[in-house]
């Protein structure tokens, strides 16, 4: 295939074209009366949403050099969602604008030393960053955690689930979204440890309809051996069926003769209350989580590497689960406080917790903290769920979208604070800076720190520029929803340090590096490619 290649003032142009094409689409969804998009492509039905990531992700241009400006955007928006979990919008703007001034605010840009002004804008963004996190506040309570949602989400009433979910899961809880099979939004909470691993074979469902088996009162048998034979289970299944047991069996996997007897025998009604399902994660993790699923329960590790067979089988080898919910994909598993036995499994899980804490505080990486975090969520913490409803396919869409932006704000939150919202944080950077000498790539970053209050106050129906002024001078925010200038902190207007923070360092990275382009090489237009278009519609947000 030829190559397409643009130098100069032509390439610039064509680059910044679409860099705009994305901005100027997604920023007109920021702020509390902010615009939504619909998205529609010829194999989906139509999305409605506020998501910038979801918005720029579905946007192709057809001129391979305007597309690329456009990826270029979109790269660093979808960066900023995986790493803050939300703040692409933000990302956006502040990428949009570093970009505009450098070619607009300095008439003579071509005589400047790129390669400076490219140190210096990484260098002002750092300041920036390091800036907002000693000013941020940490979360405390409750209340914080729904303001946090609220903006995020711009729904009052799913901020309240949100904040109530939170709360309900605890310190090392985890939080999901999954559709509403009534209609209502909702959550619902499970104390225990919820594994990503589902049932062995559908076969084995009790509830064959709904791909699930629920079953109370259960024993468990834990082994790291893979059931290789009918003969492993006869001594097992006989113990289960005479004492009228209900059964988990968690093991490496399973032949097809000995899964076959099982099949075979459930549909008799002999083994109708057993479940198999695999191993939970991989290598040290998986080594980890059974040690604690043992603890937690009572059994007794079995397995060739421990110096025992399942053809060894005792009854005190089998742990207890108040209750087990088995489906396609996990398993979660709800404990018993005492055993059958008057073993206090509570006390035991409350030890290893307070061993991992302890043990958590000499680590440093991060990824391996998760691992930590991960394993104290199951011993102690609680599973909460929130079900989102709505009268049709594209208002749940939109919805889960919203609550899935503000579990990761919240979670940024949780993680590094908050400061004020509505694009306030960055003024006071700005203000901070104010009267100190800068370069011309650090002034670049710092003029910037104003486009984001200036484009919420726009949506909003204000003058982007008079409300910029009128902050500074009052040194208050403005709050987008009320048109008053206040404490946004004191009134609830706040967001994600971590948010804001990586929307501005990732925005500096792709602005200070296009801003160094001195031509482009990209694929020719196909005169009949099969392009998906982007068709939009802006609606105001009720």
């Amino acid at each position: 295939m030829s190559k397409v290649i643009k130098t100069g003032e032509s390439a610039r142009d064509a680059i910044i074209k679409g860099v705009d094409t994305v901005a100027d689409l997604v920023k007109m969804t920021v702020g509390p009366k902010g615009r939504n998009v619909i998205i529609r492509d010829l194999m989906n039905p139509p999305v409605i949403t506020n998501d910038g990531v979801t918005i720029a992700k579905s946007i192709e241009l057809k001129d391979k050099v305007e597309d690329t400006g456009a990826q270029l955007i979109i790269q660093v928006a979808n960066k900023t969602n995986e790493v803050a979990g939300d703040g692409t919008t933000t990302t956006t703007i502040l990428a949009q604008e570093m970009i505009h001034n450098y070619f607009e605010s300095y008439a003579d840009y071509k005589s400047l030393n790129v390669v400076q002004v490219q140190k210096d804008m990484l260098k002002a963004a750092n300041n920036i960053s390091n800036y907002l996190l000693s000013q941020s506040v940490k979360i405390k309570d409750t209340d914080s955690i729904e303001k946090v949602a609220t903006i995020s989400s711009g729904n009052n009433d799913i901020a309240h689930i949100i904040a109530q979910a939170f709360e309900k899961a605890g310190q090392y809880g985890s939080v999901i979204v999954e559709d509403s099979k009534t209609g209502m939004d909702s959550f619902k909470a499970i104390d225990g440890m919820r594994l990503t691993n589902g049932s062995i074979s559908q076969f084995l469902f009790n509830d064959r309809v709904n791909q699930k088996t629920d079953m109370v009162d259960v024993n468990v048998l834990v082994t790291t051996d893979k059931l290789d034979s009918v003969t492993d289970l006869i001594k097992i299944y006989d113990y289960i069926i005479k004492n009228g047991k209900k059964l988990l069996i968690i093991c490496d996997d399973i032949e097809t003769e000995p899964l076959n007897m099982t099949v075979m025998n459930k549909a008799r009604g002999a083994l109708s209350n057993i479940a198999i399902i695999g191993l939970p994660g991989f290598g040290e993790l998986r080594e980890n989580l059974l040690n604690d699923i043992c603890l937690a329960t009572g059994a007794t590790l079995i397995g060739r590497d421990q110096g025992s067979t399942l053809k060894d089988f005792e009854p005190k080898y089998l742990g207890e689960l108040e209750q087990v919910t088995v489906t396609t994909d996990d398993t979660v598993l709800k404990f018993v406080d005492t055993d059958s036995y008057g073993e206090d499994l509570l006390k035991a899980r409350q030890d290893r917790v307070a061993e991992l804490e302890k043990t958590m505080e000499n680590i440093q990486k991060e990824e391996d903290k998760e691992q930590y975090k991960r394993r104290i969520a199951n011993l102690l913490g609680g599973i909460v769920t929130i079900e989102i409803g709505g009268n049709t396919e594209v208002e749940v869409k939109d919805k889960k979208l919203r609550v899935e932006d503000a579990l990761n704000s919240v979670q940024s939150a949780i993680e590094e604070g908050i400061v004020p919202g509505g694009g306030y944080s960055f003024l006071m950077a700005y203000l901070a800076n104010k009267n100190n000498e800068v370069t011309e790539g650090e002034n670049i970053v710092y003029q910037s720190l104003k486009a984001v209050t200036s484009q919420i106050a726009e949506n909003a129906g204000y003058n982007g520029e008079d409300v910029v002024k009128n902050c500074l001078d009052k040194q208050q925010g403005f709050n987008a929803l009320t048109g008053n200038y206040e404490n946004l902190l004191d009134t609830g207007v706040i967001n994600s340090v971590k948010v804001d923070r990586f929307s501005l360092l990732n925005a500096a990275s792709v602005a200070s590096t296009v801003i160094t382009m001195g031509g482009v090489v990209t694929d020719e237009n196909e005169k009949d490619q099969n392009v998906l278009q982007l068709q939009t519609t802006s609606l105001p947000i009720m």
